[in-house]
């Protein structure tokens, strides 16, 4: 979903209005209950955006990229001196650069950096990461991607324990951290919804959604994770401390990275710290002595200082993504996606309009324009598959679109003038132009 619809959600559920199985608020063809399994970020974003417009938006995004980029280098730090720590860093931030978007998304994969940092930590030190229950309980109410923290909590606790990490009755309880965590998502306001709906979402999405697609093997943020993939695998063969630990690392983010586009950062954001320890090997830097030393189960090694300082490190990977954060958000349009004429032209259409709606433009239709409900929104996991299958033959324009509208009663269209369907309403004349720009164009049916 976009930002408006986000901002549209959040102000929803703030004026104290509930998602019910009835009649959806926002769309009309939504035939399945909206869970706003994203609430406390959406209210978030809502409240914020109140306060202080498109700026505070986009300040709360940069503030959350450099949580990114801070959370990544303490978890890099943990494997690697310095240098090899800011250089994957880096190489990460670049990879999970789509994941920089001002939606919910960006939170969960700080949240996810963060459970990979207390993984990784508790590996090096024989510790249990206690705090990822906690973590994983706030996720629960920032966005479905806690569930893939689960999946890395198991990965890394596995092997952890293969590669020792840990003994006796220690790893019970480290076993018992990915257990409480789950348990810790009952306890929000959703309940048991909000343990279940980011696997019903999945399973919708997948079916419409682009990013939830397969990646294409070109894809440039792919190739850096595989290539990153790659160093992790030859510093495997140059050292043997927390082998299996970083062998899962990399079997894990490359089926992440392969599985769909938007989990393409979250295959980056796992492999990390074994890219730190990789390079660092690779470029043979000197390594922290990673886990507790034989016959002293539990206790990290102290015993040696680190020659090279940390503050060098942690001003360069500030500035370096403040910089690369400030570029992104320079170069991005957080403007209204339609002119001043469209959108007047869509504020004078009749109270009883059936109106359908471009993708690029819907949610700001629905957060501009609250009397108006568009047939259907970016909300996929709302639609069943006859639905969502009908409507997307409908905007591509193929063989029926014409008995679909009549059908729905459609008596507008908000069509984006490079797709299909703005091109068949040229050739109907009972489909009027009363308004343009540049992008858009809103038909009306005579």
């Amino acid at each position: 979903m976009d930002l408006w619809l986000h901002l549209r959600i959040g102000d929803f559920l703030r004026s104290g209005r509930r998602f019910g199985p009835s009649s959806d608020p926002l769309a009309v063809l939504a035939d399945r209950e909206y869970v706003p399994s994203q609430w406390f970020s959406q209210a978030s974003m809502s409240a914020v955006y109140e306060a202080a417009g498109m700026t505070g938006i986009q300040v709360a995004r940069l503030l959350l990229v450099v949580g990114l980029g801070s959370a990544l280098l303490v978890a890099c730090r943990l494997t690697a001196g310095p240098a090899a720590a800011l250089f994957a860093t880096s190489i990460t931030m670049f990879a999970a650069a789509a994941s920089w978007g001002e939606r919910p998304q960006l939170a969960g994969m700080v949240l996810l950096a963060l459970t990979t940092a207390l993984w990784w930590r508790a590996c090096v030190r024989g510790s249990v990461p206690w705090a990822v229950i906690p973590v994983t309980w706030v996720w629960t109410m920032v966005h479905g991607s806690w569930v893939l923290g689960v999946a890395v909590s198991m990965v890394l606790f596995f092997g952890g324990v293969l590669d020792r990490c840990w003994r006796g009755r220690t790893i019970v309880r480290v076993a018992a951290v990915p257990v409480l965590s789950v348990t810790a998502t009952l306890m929000t306001p959703l309940g048991v919804h909000g343990l279940l709906e980011p696997f019903r979402v999945s399973a919708v999405a997948r079916l419409t959604a682009n990013e939830w697609q397969r990646p294409a093997l070109d894809n440039p943020l792919l190739l850096v994770v595989l290539a990153a993939a790659v160093v992790v695998l030859l510093g495997l063969v140059r050292s043997s401390q927390h082998w299996w630990a970083r062998a899962f690392t990399v079997v894990t983010s490359v089926v992440l990275a392969l599985w769909m586009v938007r989990t393409i950062a979250v295959g980056a954001i796992v492999l990390a710290p074994a890219l730190a320890h990789g390079l660092a090997h690779l470029t043979r830097r000197p390594v922290p002595h990673l886990g507790p030393k034989s016959g002293n189960a539990g206790q990290a090694n102290h015993g040696s200082r680190d020659p090279h300082p940390e503050w060098p490190a942690w001003v360069l990977a500030v500035a370096l993504v403040l910089a690369l954060g400030g570029s992104h958000i320079a170069t991005t349009n957080f403007g209204a996606p339609v002119s001043a004429r469209v959108s007047a032209a869509l504020s004078s259409l009749p109270a009883d309009s059936v109106l359908a709606v471009d993708g690029r433009a819907v949610g700001w239709a629905q957060w501009a324009h609250r009397d108006r409900r568009p047939l259907r929104d970016l909300r996929a996991e709302v639609y069943s598959i006859p639905v969502a299958t009908g409507y997307e033959n409908f905007q591509e324009a193929r063989s029926g679109w014409q008995k679909y509208a009549d059908a729905q009663g459609m008596t507008s269209v908000l069509a984006d003038r490079e797709r299909p369907l703005d091109a068949a309403l040229l050739g109907e004349p009972s489909w009027t132009v009363v308004a343009e720009d540049s992008d858009f164009r809103l038909w009306v049916h005579r």
